[in-house]
């Protein structure tokens, strides 16, 4: 997981987002009160009691709430080029390059439902809220089922309460979230990798709510699916090689500035790099790579930015 700045993705929203972002709730609220008045007219006709028509309102309008707002997902998935700018193209979850979706947009707290509490509508009044926005593969985002590959965040929204969730616009709870979150740099410093490429928590102590948090992302984000812990523990053998070989070169007193030591470096520097476009994971190969900061050369590297 790596750190995304929302305030470098402010700078580069376009300049009517928020007139298409008013524009779109004046569309919900129209459908809402479309559908409230064609259940009005349907009890009049019907002799519905009060709290019948009260009650038949009040689920069309959800209805029709959910219904606009999926109707206006352009205002999600439009900015899915700008926000892979802030990672070059990869999961700000996972840091994997392996989408495969047409919207990779996560609403990090969920518009539509939230799983861990069952009376809770969703964060609907998000729903076009940018910076709630995470730029995700499917693996990191969508419900899974299967026995072998359970995960993915999909709805859920775990919280440590109290205090509770917030359940509408105007609850101000000083929510405690469960999932680490890519936007908070704190967050970030709390994941860490193994050798056999296992994302695991950065501390041992299993009663911290640090500790719980980080458990609770690996599970939902499906941080450890079977070819993702594969391709890092490859990267964390191809950087012990590479560590190795260029060892090997400058101990046999070849110059560091020779096209084979240079080579190495600059297939490190590649996989540490988290702008580098061609690779992934970047995070954890640079935790690999300072496994080795005994070495000189190694931290010259590893300041590089």
């Amino acid at each position: 997981m790596r750190y995304i700045d929302l305030d470098e993705v402010e700078i580069d929203l376009p300049g009517n987002r928020q007139a298409q972002v008013d524009a779109a709730w004046v569309y919900v609220d129209r459908k809402m009160d479309e559908s409230e008045a064609k259940v009005r007219a349907e009890g009049a006709k019907k002799n519905w009691s009060a709290a019948e028509i009260t009650e038949k309102v009040n689920r069309a309008r959800i209805s029709a709430r959910k219904a606009a707002i999926s109707a206006k997902n352009n205002l999600w998935s439009d900015l899915s080029d700008l926000l892979a700018e802030q990672s070059s193209g990869k999961c700000w979850y996972c840091e994997s390059k392996e989408l495969r979706s047409d919207n990779p947009i996560d609403h990090f707290r969920p518009k539509g439902k939230v799983v861990e509490c069952s009376e809770h509508p969703g964060y609907w009044w998000l729903a076009f809220e940018w910076s709630n926005y995470r730029y995700s593969c499917t693996y990191c985002n969508s419900r899974r089922v299967e026995a072998e590959s359970a995960g993915g965040k999909h709805d859920h929204f775990p919280l440590f309460t109290p205090p509770d969730w917030n359940k509408s616009e105007t609850d101000n709870n000083a929510e405690k979230p469960m999932l680490l979150d890519p936007t908070k740099a704190n967050d970030c410093k709390l994941l860490t990798f193994n050798q056999n490429g296992e994302a695991c928590p950065n501390e041992s102590d299993s009663t911290s709510d640090n500790y719980k948090r980080v458990k609770k992302s690996i599970e939902l984000y499906h941080l450890n699916h079977k070819n993702t812990t594969r391709a890092r523990k490859q990267i964390h053998q191809e950087i012990r090689q590479l560590v190795a070989s260029t060892n090997e070169l400058l101990d046999a007193g070849l110059d560091p500035r020779s096209l084979a030591i240079e080579t190495n470096i600059k297939n490190l520097l590649r996989k540490i790099r988290a702008t580098c476009k061609s690779t992934q994971f970047n995070t954890a190969a640079r935790l690999y790579l300072s496994q080795f900061d005994s070495h000189q050369w190694v931290k010259d590297i590893l300041d590089l930015r």
